[in-house]
């Protein structure tokens, strides 16, 4: 069974896409199995491919594989590590221009979020306005699904909406200290915003295979993963975000559920 690696670029430009055919390649070698790339613009797109046959090993969110029927069954395998940890955050962000200094600020504001799917783009950042005592329901004039990362970014920038989120990487993953990665650090435009807000800490992205793919390769495949790692550490960087990777621990993909289930609980999310 061929590799048909699928993700959802946070920059899909020209350098991406060169970095991408890098990592095939890589997976390719390691696996001695073809591999190709799907690239989707937004996780619906690429739960379609899934859907579809298109893609049977997938860089996803914790939330958005335990949120989207088509994700559902795919079997982790590794998980992304960032700063020596296996977490990220989300930040909630306005243009440095602005006239937004605080959360409170923000009634009446247009949001920008990535997808419903987003942990880091959606679910965990209105998590924590309802933890500063905010209800994110009636908080905003207008929120709009942007699909991507970087979708966010430029349309607060450009003054299209006021605020946004995105994922967000701090030194030795703790949100007190310097930022390493963001949605607009990955962009060059960290000197353009203010970040009023960051959420708790976010289990980390992780590949997931169909479990067809599982069966036939398994041990091989999370092997081959921590090889491109090695091998490429610049593109899987680049690419992914990502520093390093361990195999992917399930009981913390019960956890994030637990979290959903609460919040959704709170009238938080749908």
């Amino acid at each position: 069974m061929d590799l048909q690696l699928g993700l959802v670029p946070v920059v899909d430009d020209g350098s991406t896409r060169l970095a991408l055919d890098r990592i095939a390649s890589s997976l390719a070698r390691s696996t001695g199995r073809a591999c190709t790339v799907h690239r989707s613009r937004s996780p619906a797109q690429l739960c379609a491919a899934v859907d579809r046959g298109e893609a049977n090993l997938v860089w996803s969110s914790p939330t958005a594989a335990l949120s989207q029927p088509a994700l559902l069954g795919l079997v982790p395998v590794v998980t992304c590590v960032r700063q020596g940890v296996a977490h990220y955050h989300g930040v909630v962000f306005v243009d440095r221009r602005s006239s937004y200094f605080s959360l409170l600020d923000l009634k009446g504001a247009r949001a920008a979020w990535v997808a419903p799917t987003s942990a880091a783009g959606y679910i965990f950042p209105r998590v924590a306005l309802a933890g500063n005592g905010l209800d994110p329901t009636a908080l905003f004039a207008e929120e709009r699904f942007c699909e991507t990362h970087g979708a966010v970014v430029f349309e607060v920038l450009d003054g299209a909406l006021d605020v946004g989120a995105t994922f967000a990487v701090f030194e030795g993953g703790d949100a007190t200290k310097p930022l390493v990665r963001a949605g607009f650090v990955d962009l060059g435009r960290e000197d353009d915003v203010r970040v009023l807000l960051a959420t708790p800490p976010i289990p980390s992205d992780f590949f997931a295979a169909a479990p067809a793919l599982d069966r036939e390769l398994g041990p091989l495949l999370a092997r081959a993963l921590h090889d491109v790692c090695d091998e490429l550490p610049d593109e899987f960087h680049q690419v992914f975000g990502a520093d390093g990777l361990i195999d992917a621990d399930r009981r913390h993909l019960a956890e994030l559920r637990r979290q959903l289930d609460d919040a959704r609980a709170m009238g938080v999310l749908e």
